[in-house]
């Protein structure tokens, strides 16, 4: 287990720093008016993707060992194309859809769901470090398309960052088949019961996600709405570098969620979910107190003069940034210890902030009323269950002060992973 925690920590590190790349080479030398049309791309293939993954996503993982992999991978191909065309039509009717790339997204986002249903068949056959490589190689391909495109090919438009994608994602998906068909037995027509089941399992997972995209994407739209897509190019920006912090959270979680799922002892989960909230509260802090203090000259030597604007970006969310950081610690602790519905509700209830306060803060602010509209969205969810946490374990407020202790405990768990290793 322990191999495969690392595996996947070092992988996400290594897709951030790429994705990292990506994000200056597009700012660079593309600028900010098309990184915000690649922007409205990224969010239209998401959303079609969260609905195709109700039974091309996370269900197959359930099911994988379960039934027949022909059949799950029938329902998902069908499933694909079935849910992926409606909910296409929907964001075009609504412009919420570059009119440009309009069919580049539709396409994409069937692509991208085959990648998706190949790694989540991977993840059910615990085919870790095959997943974990994919994914990277996902990255590097784009990395290495855009790179081509933008310095060989001379394109300086969204195009770039597209035909980069085609080539990654069409790579991936002919490769993941190829990987899949061992375990494949030929052709079986879907039975009703894999399908229901797929559908329940699915669809549980899949509201939350969907509400949770809409939580941290919808200030694009608003964004785009009220000023351009150059303004929503700089706050892109300032997003994935503010979001890069939460690698940090992400990797603490795996760790935390490791041990959780492994243990019955109510009291031990209680407080190593605690020691785990706040080491993972104070390197966030300081993580992101460096990010914050970065000179708005700097960014710009970086990028160019007009990103110059992402200090604001940055600032603004830098507290909703340790919201979710926390966040992430507790809704690992209700998912381990059978209690998921509060994470579907805090998602709700920041979903909720993200409407009423954008529609307000967006259009009077700007920039930095869509990063503090972020962060009041992210801190109302974490509040919801901060206090859900703290009614259900009966801990006390002091309980939240970090210490030496909390940092002694962390690192005790983190040993006893390596030792269950041997």
């Amino acid at each position: 287990m322990l191999r495969n925690l690392l595996s996947t920590t070092a992988s996400r590190l290594i897709i951030a720093i790429i994705n990292l790349c990506i994000i200056w080479i597009s700012a660079r030398y593309l600028g900010a008016e098309v990184l915000g049309t690649i922007s409205l791309i990224i969010l239209g293939i998401s959303i079609i993707q969260l609905v195709t993954a109700i039974l091309a996503g996370s269900s197959l993982v359930y099911q994988a060992s379960r039934h027949s992999l022909a059949e799950l991978m029938t329902i998902a191909w069908i499933w694909i194309v079935l849910a992926g065309t409606p909910v296409w039509l929907i964001l075009n009717l609504l412009g919420l859809i570059p009119a440009e790339f309009s069919l580049d997204v539709l396409l994409l986002s069937f692509l991208g769901s085959l990648v998706t249903v190949n790694q989540n068949v991977f993840l059910g056959k615990e085919k870790i470090n095959l997943f974990n490589g994919m994914a990277i190689l996902q990255s590097i391909i784009v990395l290495a398309g855009l790179l081509f495109f933008v310095f060989v090919g001379k394109y300086y438009e969204a195009e770039a960052y597209v035909y980069a994608q085609y080539i990654s994602l069409s790579l991936l998906s002919i490769l993941g088949i190829l990987f899949n068909l061992p375990f494949m037995q030929g052709f079986r027509v879907p039975r009703m019961k894999v399908i229901i089941e797929a559908f329940k399992y699915g669809g549980y997972l899949q509201a939350a996600s969907i509400m949770q995209l809409f939580n941290y994407r919808l200030s694009y739209y608003l964004i785009e709405k009220f000023f351009d897509r150059a303004t929503l190019g700089i706050f892109s920006v300032g997003v994935q570098i503010a979001e890069s912090v939460w690698i940090i959270s992400k990797s603490m979680a795996v760790l935390l969620y490791s041990r959780l799922s492994n243990n019955r002892e109510k009291e031990y989960s209680i407080n190593l979910t605690l020691n785990f909230i706040k080491i993972t509260c104070v390197l966030t802090i300081l993580v992101m107190g460096i990010i914050v203090l970065l000179p708005e000259k700097l960014f710009i030597l970086i990028f160019q003069s007009e990103f110059g604007a992402i200090t604001q970006v940055v600032s603004s969310l830098s507290i909703g940034i340790l919201a979710v950081s926390v966040s992430l610690m507790f809704s690992h602790y209700f998912s381990g210890t059978g209690k998921p519905i509060h994470n579907t509700i805090s998602s709700g209830i920041g979903l909720v902030f993200t409407v009423v306060m954008g529609l307000t803060l967006i259009p009077a602010w700007g920039l930095v009323g869509a990063g503090i509209t972020a962060s009041i969205s992210y801190l109302g969810s974490m509040i919801y269950q901060f206090f859900i946490f703290k009614h259900d374990t009966g801990v006390l407020y002091r309980s939240f002060v970090p210490s030496g202790k909390d940092f002694t405990k962390v690192k005790e768990e983190i040993k006893s992973l390596f030792g269950s290793a041997r």
